[in-house]
């Protein structure tokens, strides 16, 4: 017995032995980039500007319904006022009816190109909301050191700040390295399907191979990443699918005061109740592992222990990131119910009950392996499965992150902070962006929102008071002038 005791004593001290070493050997942290290129930005006229882009309602409808076309067409001549000299150096087309897609030639036309992408698209505001906003949603308010308005985080700023930048270089006479495309959907917020995927479609049926996608997703923050102090910046390498199903109970109607054993809205009620007790299995494959291993070198020893150690602590890790929302949607599909309806009166057995359930869907699976995986678990005769009429698709694939595109947003978001060492994370992105599109054709996608946010700024994207500060949005149109200024890195 003492020998067997001893073994495991010296096999448990072996295996720490192994581990520890794992952890020796991360890497150290990036050094603070110590940029020096500081490129002068008159923000407050900038902020100008995207108050009034901000003014135009641009907004997109899920149902349907017609939009406002007058609204955008108004903006794009606000951007031609706006930023002459940006329009002077590129060429402008118009995708898909209301799309924009500009064309910058650049310095050489043989190296392959780069695609900034963005939309000039938002969400609603609802009239039980409207009252809660501290400055009219539409009114491009510049009040208390920020620009306020739907757009101004999702995803106006975005274009915005590509123009802001393009604009100060062809100002001053010069080109990027590299032919830059400037692709602005005009429906992202409804899927993306007549403009950004035409515009994609356009650029590809060109021979377009782009050397780098860059589009909104990520961002930056504080306090985001558990055990990484200070900021961090998280980069979208990938992008959820997305589906949603219809379960629709059938049963016989009649008086309430008889309910036969099973009615409608028992056995949806019951459906639901299954696929919630069932959720689809956990896995740390993916962009997920990767974020792990990047974040390592920033994490204290106890913790880079664990994330240097994959190999032996996934479903440790697993079980820790299952008891946060965020974390079990970087680890599986995800279900949620999201509408219900049933019934017209208290009395009255509904012959019909209908629910939607949505489903993020994490790269390794697919919309109809969803399906089946559903149907398995409802297993009810009395419930139909079918997909709603809404905007689908699957799994992005997932962009490398050991290729000069990627490093160059690396050094890029660094120079955002230059005075600190800023962990860059690759990430996978739980909802929809334009740039699923180029999925199929490029394994050079990214997706960033080069906005630090503040604490509360997440939580307002397509929310109540939507806002940014004025000098977090002079911060992002220094990212993009970098970018466009180091192309030649690629």
């Amino acid at each position: 017995m003492k020998r067997i005791l001893i073994a495991i004593v010296v096999l448990g001290l072996a295996l720490f032995g192994v581990l520890a070493a794992n952890a020796l050997r991360v890497p150290a942290p990036a050094a603070a980039s110590g940029a020096s290129d500081a490129i002068a930005i008159d923000v407050a006229a900038a902020a100008e500007r995207l108050a009034v882009a901000v003014r135009f309602p641009t907004v997109s409808v899920q149902s349907g319904a017609p939009i406002d076309t007058a609204e955008f067409r108004a903006l794009y001549a606000h951007f031609e006022r706006a930023y002459p000299a940006a329009h002077a150096a590129m060429r402008r087309e118009t995708i898909g009816e209301l799309s924009l897609l500009y064309t910058w030639p650049g310095s050489d036309s043989t190296a392959a190109p780069v695609v900034l992408m963005g939309h000039v698209d938002v969400v609603p505001v609802t009239d039980e909301n409207r009252a809660e906003w501290l400055h009219g949603p539409f009114d491009g308010t510049i009040a208390d050191g920020f620009v306020w308005g739907r757009g101004t985080l999702d995803d106006k700023v975005t274009v915005v700040s590509i123009l802001e930048a393009v604009e100060q270089m062809a100002a001053a006479g010069l080109r990027p390295a590299r032919t830059v495309y400037l692709a602005f959907g005009h429906d992202e917020e409804v899927g993306g399907l007549h403009g950004a995927r035409r515009i994609v479609d356009t650029l590809v049926a060109r021979g377009v191979r782009p050397a780098l996608v860059l589009d909104e997703g990520g961002f930056m923050t504080s306090g985001a990443i558990p055990g990484v102090e200070g900021v961090a910046a998280i980069v979208g390498i990938a992008e959820k699918g997305y589906l949603s199903l219809t379960l629709t109970s059938r049963a016989s109607g009649g008086h309430s005061s008889m309910p036969p054993t099973r009615t409608a809205v028992g056995a949806l009620s019951a459906a639901i109740d299954r696929l919630m007790a069932n959720p689809f299995p956990a896995s740390l494959d993916g962009p997920t592992a990767q974020m792990m291993t990047a974040m390592a070198p920033y994490v204290p020893f106890g913790q880079r222990l664990v994330l240097a150690n994959l190999w032996l602590t996934e479903p440790l890790v697993i079980r820790s990131l299952q008891g946060t929302p965020l974390g079990g949607a970087l680890t599986r599909t995800t279900t949620a119910p999201t509408m219900l309806n049933a019934g017209v009166k208290d009395n009255v057995l509904p012959p019909e009950a209908t629910a939607v359930v949505n489903f993020r869907i994490r790269p390794g699976e697919t919309r109809e392996t969803v399906i089946a995986r559903v149907r398995e678990i409802v297993n009810d005769t009395m419930i139909a499965i079918a997909p709603r009429d809404s905007a689908t698709a699957d799994p992005s694939a997932v962009s490398r992150t050991d290729v000069p595109a990627y490093q160059l947003i690396e050094r890029t978001i660094r120079a955002m902070v230059p005075d600190r060492s800023v962990p860059v994370l690759p990430y996978l992105v739980m909802g929809g962006t334009d740039a699923k599109f180029w999925s199929a054709h490029s394994d050079r996608v990214y997706r960033f929102l080069a906005v630090p946010l503040g604490e509360s700024d997440v939580a307002r994207v397509h929310g109540v008071n939507e806002r940014i500060g004025i000098e977090a949005f002079g911060t992002a149109i220094g990212f993009y002038a970098r970018l466009l200024r180091n192309l030649d890195g690629l």
